[in-house]
């Protein structure tokens, strides 16, 4: 296993626990449960109460999250098989975009969910090293 491989095995890994994480938080912030407080940042000069959007944010973190252990589970897959890397990135690409949209709608509510943030990071970081190996791959 080349060190791409690796570093594409450990960004997958990644994506799993902090999906599992972002399930729970996403069950926490809908249920508004106090240790939901956690999970977030403060936006200085919320202007609105912001109560549906945290609803809105408590389910696309729960979406979020089963969506990143799939895409978790396909990168620890093709870190194996990195010839068919196709779908992977694929899936990564939405994942990105789908953070990043929980990070946008979180300012609007007045908190950030720093576990989306970490989620978008990995997920790019998992995108590029899923393309180097992949290029490796073909060069063999």
């Amino acid at each position: 296993m080349s060190t791409n491989q690796k570093r594409l095995k450990v960004f997958s890994l990644a994506l799993m626990a902090l999906g599992i994480l972002a399930v729970v938080g996403g069950v926490l912030v809908l249920t508004s449960s106090p240790m939901a407080s956690v999970l977030r940042v403060p936006v200085a000069g919320a202007a609105t109460s912001g109560t549906i959007s945290t609803e809105v944010i408590g389910v696309l973190a729960l979406v979020v999250g089963v969506y990143c252990l799939a895409v978790g589970v396909l990168g620890a897959r093709a870190a194996n098989n990195p010839r068919r890397v196709g779908a992977f990135r694929t899936l990564d690409v939405v994942l990105v975009v789908a953070t990043l949209a929980e990070v946008g709608l979180g300012a609007l509510a007045g908190q950030v969910s720093w576990v989306e943030v970490v989620l978008a990071v990995l997920a790019v970081g998992a995108f590029v090293y899923a393309g180097r190996a992949n290029r490796e791959a073909l060069d063999r």
